[in-house]
């Protein structure tokens, strides 16, 4: 009895940790992402010679949607590792939808 309460703690820890990870992933993805998108519209804004400003604006889009899939993917594992498959399996069905629609999504 006592092993299990022991391992369970254990566990709990583990997944602590890893929540403290994925939250700090989070907001440095944030973080990144609005700057990248800032930067891009200062350069509109300023109407620099170079064409650098819309990819700024486009790879900060582009970060700040895929920070919340990286959420998703911890999420899996942290189901995983906990041994929660019906969890597990669900976000990966999710991860898979998202992943789908962008390959078929794209038009070019």
């Amino acid at each position: 009895m006592e092993s299990l309460r022991t391992q369970d703690q254990a566990q709990a820890k583990q997944v602590e940790r890893v929540e403290v990870a994925v939250s700090r992933l989070l907001r440095l993805g944030t973080l990144v992402a609005a700057i990248l998108i800032a930067a891009g519209l200062l350069l509109l804004l300023l109407a620099a010679p170079t064409a650098i400003g819309p990819e700024l604006i486009t790879a900060g889009l582009i970060t700040l949607v895929c920070t919340p899939l990286l959420r998703v993917a911890a999420a899996m594992v942290i189901y995983v590792r906990v041994g929660d498959l019906t969890y597990g399996i669900i976000s990966f069905a999710v991860l898979a939808v998202v992943f789908a629609g962008i390959l078929l999504g794209q038009t070019h």
